[in-house]
């Protein structure tokens, strides 16, 4: 060994390692490179008037920490967590991090074993890092474990008189198809849809008489129905990012995360990734991959089809991945125009002048910003990909897309699709392509609208969701060869108490529960599935378990606002223009919080088609991925 690499801190084993091929056991000795700068945080929250309000997700970072140890107490870290799972020949990073010691001098010893002994799944020279004075990282990057079996993966390190270690157990497993496999996959998310906003659904659109439903929706019609578990690695309550990151990865992950471990780097888009849906399913089968949202794009449940950050609001940074032909989408539908325009040009979020849709279009995207125009692309010659982007934010909810139709709300954006309209554009684009699909579509403001805690603004949003769920019902009855998922990444607060009969009185007096809650009395005169008025006589009595403090008076309200504000202190209080003079709702949760939050509870999962028996019983999130590879038949190992 020269002395420039002792200089270096490398070890002759690290050293062997570079030329090629895998070990099951390597040795490194010191610093690598610097820490990196963190990026800023964006701004949670935009002035109204005195009073300011936040959005939902803003207070989802981690404001509690544990005691830390001594000072100069050796740790270790190993990621992938303890019990983490793994399909054969599924790709992730494999990193160790140690604290409480120097950097400079510190070796690090790791060992991993498999059912047939020593695994060599450590291939070419770590990644070495430093995140703090007295830390030191190494990282592998793209490993695999080729076999099924356990295995064990231990590190040590020494540094001057300390000595720690660490020991994980990981399951890697084959897919395993009972019977046919399916061709295609369509995966559905309701965004927050526990079943309080199905049962909703299901009374306001296909109307209910003396206990009895006059019909079903689309989900209720599956072949099979299970529960999922949504917690993630970090915390017992989940956000969309970790949630459904465990849907499109295999792995747990933490709140604000995706397609990553957690990691102390500083930079939230170089923590340890873990292959994503996307990408597995157009490295092993050249699949194409469709993302439909009524969110913007980047939003956490779309972005987990394809992307890697610990931070779920690195807008800019997903868009960037989504040109990375490994993790490209073939057809991309919804909002969050915003983050391709450049910065020139009005509503863009953009600090460059890049444009995005132009870098998309030379890819052979076909691009649509109306409704219009969607339907003038698939009129002519059916495109191989296909760019929409019909607002610079979110689409708006159903409700004011398409009911309520106001030009002050909708602004310039007054031609946008409905959901099902979006579904159907990616189906004909991605049945073009004859090594099947992969179409996630979500139905965003379900959620987006429970944390503001607007009842009929979710329920208008779960009915178009199910009506999409039709879309997707009747092309695989069409193909036969189509697995159909529908789930949620978690529940809400929100509860169906009983009805609200305002023509008895008004406010909290007028909330009827057991023999007093009446039906309601919503009427649906042109059979569309929604109501034709969100605000009759007898409406649901909508309840919600967590909160702050806010004004309520049962009724729909025609023009949306959100519940409480910050004041100049932080604190939460009532928003004075939404339901004015009304009762007021003391609040239970921590004072910076103005919306409701995610819940723990399950969450219902449906399937139809080929191995939708997998999807039967309780699952932990981590295995809705399993039960996709396992229906598809994916062979990781290519």
């Amino acid at each position: 060994m020269s002395e420039q690499d002792k200089r270096r801190g490398l070890s002759r084993r690290a050293l062997l390692q570079a030329s090629g091929g895998g070990v099951a056991a390597a040795a490194i000795v010191g610093l690598g490179a610097q820490p990196a700068i963190a990026q800023g945080t964006p701004a949670a929250a935009r002035p109204v008037g005195p009073l300011t309000a936040a959005e939902p997700h803003a207070f989802t970072v981690r404001t509690r920490t544990t005691a830390a140890g001594e000072p100069g107490t050796a740790k270790v870290k190993i990621l992938p967590i303890a019990r983490a799972k793994f399909l054969a020949g599924g790709r992730f990073d494999l990193r160790v991090e140690v604290t409480g010691i120097d950097p400079v001098t510190a070796r690090i010893d790791i060992d991993v074993t498999g059912p047939q002994g020593p695994a060599k799944i450590l291939v070419g020279e770590p990644q070495r890092t430093s995140s703090a004075a007295d830390s030191l990282e190494v990282t592998y990057r793209g490993v695999a474990y080729s076999r099924p079996g356990e295995y064990r993966v231990r590190a040590s390190v020494r540094s001057g008189d300390g000595r720690a270690s660490a020991e994980v157990n990981h399951t890697v497993v084959l897919a395993k198809t009972p019977g046919r496999k399916a061709k295609n996959v369509i995966f559905f998310l309701g965004d927050g849809m526990g079943q309080p906003a199905i049962t909703a659904a299901r009374i306001m659109s296909k109307g209910i008489t003396e206990g009895k439903y006059h019909s079903l929706l689309e989900m209720d019609r599956m072949e099979y129905r299970g529960h999922v578990g949504t917690s993630g690695a970090d915390a017992l309550a989940t956000d969309s990012a970790n949630s459904m990151s465990a849907y499109m990865c295999g792995h747990k992950s933490s709140v604000n995360a995706m397609g990553v471990y957690e990691a102390n780097d500083p930079n939230p888009n170089k923590h340890p990734h873990v292959e994503t849906m996307a990408e597995l399913l157009k490295r092993t089968r050249d699949m194409a991959i469709g993302v439909v949202t009524t969110a913007e794009v980047q939003d956490a449940t779309p972005a987990a089809v394809f992307a890697h950050t610990r931070r779920r609001s690195e807008y800019l940074e997903i868009m960037n991945q989504a040109l990375n032909p490994a993790q490209m989408p073939d057809v991309i539908l919804g909002g969050g125009l915003a983050s391709l325009l450049p910065r020139s040009q009005k509503g863009s979020r953009r600090n460059d002048d890049r444009d995005l849709v132009k870098e998309f279009q030379d890819k052979g995207f076909a691009y649509a910003q109306t409704r219009k125009q969607l339907n003038e692309v698939l009129d002519g010659k059916t495109p191989d990909k296909l760019l929409g982007m019909f607002h610079t934010g979110n689409l708006n909810v159903y409700l004011d897309r398409q009911h309520n139709k106001k030009p002050e709300v909708l602004g310039a954006w007054d031609d946008q699709p409905t959901l099902p309209e979006m579904t159907e554009a990616a189906l004909k684009v991605l049945e073009k392509h004859d090594n099947g699909f992969f179409l996630m579509v979500e139905g965003a403001s379900i959620d987006k609208m429970e944390h503001p805690m607007d009842g009929p603004r979710v329920v208008y949003d779960t009915i178009e969701f199910d009506q999409a769920i039709g879309v997707a019902k009747k092309f695989a009855e069409k193909h036969g060869d189509t697995l159909v998922v529908v789930t949620a990444d978690h529940g809400h607060s929100m509860s169906i108490v009983g009805t609200h009969d305002r023509r008895d009185a008004a406010g909290r007096p007028g909330n009827g529960v057991y023999g007093d809650a009446t039906y309601p009395t919503y009427v649906d005169s042109n059979g569309d599935g929604f109501p034709d008025d969100p605000d009759p006589d007898v409406q649901l009595f909508f309840g919600w378990s967590n909160h702050p403090d806010h004004t309520d008076d049962f009724q729909h309200n025609e023009v949306f606002a959100q519940p409480a504000l910050l004041d100049a202190t932080g604190k939460a209080v009532a928003n004075p223009n939404r339901d004015p003079g009304a009762e007021l709702q003391t609040g239970n949760l921590p004072f910076d919080q103005t919306n409701c939050v995610h819940t723990v509870e399950d969450v219902s999962v449906f399937a139809s088609g080929p191995g939708a028996q997998g999807f039967n019983g309780f699952l932990d999130n981590t295995e809705v991925f399993f039960g996709i590879v396992n229906a598809l038949g994916i062979d990781a190992r290519r």
